[in-house]
């Protein structure tokens, strides 16, 4: 096997491991503060960082990996975590590869973007469409906090997928 692709291979499996994690942290240790009975969703910020640095095709493997994890335990979702994040995933790639630097004000600004269109989207479709009174004040008073808080912890997302990167890439004049 080539020093390249055993490199990749160690990117990878330190960014699985990174993607579980978050998901544990998440969903099931409460590692972060309740602050208001919100906690913060690392999920979004974690698979966005890795579509940043590895593209869209990567991006939208690590997407679905990380909404299929999410959608373990949500009762109402039915792949939805999945599909959105496997498509702004890689829709991030693209807009990186096409338009934009990969740096952390970038990132910032998609990961907010992204992370209250999620917010938006989950209150429209899962719980305006299904006739739930009081779809508005939910947004205001539970889910844009959720989403400020999640927010306040991606620079530390960036940084540490970032220095996996940094550590695994492989370099042509290393070998």
């Amino acid at each position: 096997m080539r020093v390249q692709t055993k490199t990749k291979l160690k990117r990878y499996a330190v960014y699985g491991v990174i993607i579980l994690l978050a998901h544990i942290f998440q969903n099931i240790l409460t590692i972060f503060p309740q602050i208001a009975s919100v906690r913060p969703v690392l999920l979004i910020s974690v698979a966005l960082c890795i579509a940043m640095f590895e593209g869209e095709v990567v991006g939208a493997v690590a997407g679905l990996l990380s909404g299929a994890l999410w959608d373990t335990l949500t009762v109402t979702a039915d792949g939805y975590n999945a599909l959105y994040l496997m498509v702004v995933c890689a829709v991030c790639g693209v807009l990186l590869r096409i338009f934009m630097r990969n740096n952390i004000i970038t990132y910032i600004m998609m990961n907010t973007g992204f992370t209250m269109l999620y917010f938006l989207s989950y209150v429209l479709f899962f719980i305006t469409a299904r006739g739930v009174d009081g779809g508005a004040e939910m947004l205001l008073r539970y889910y844009l906090p959720m989403g400020i808080y999640s927010l306040v912890l991606t620079p530390f997302w960036y940084v540490i997928i970032r220095a996996v990167n940094r550590k695994f890439s492989y370099n042509y004049t290393e070998y």
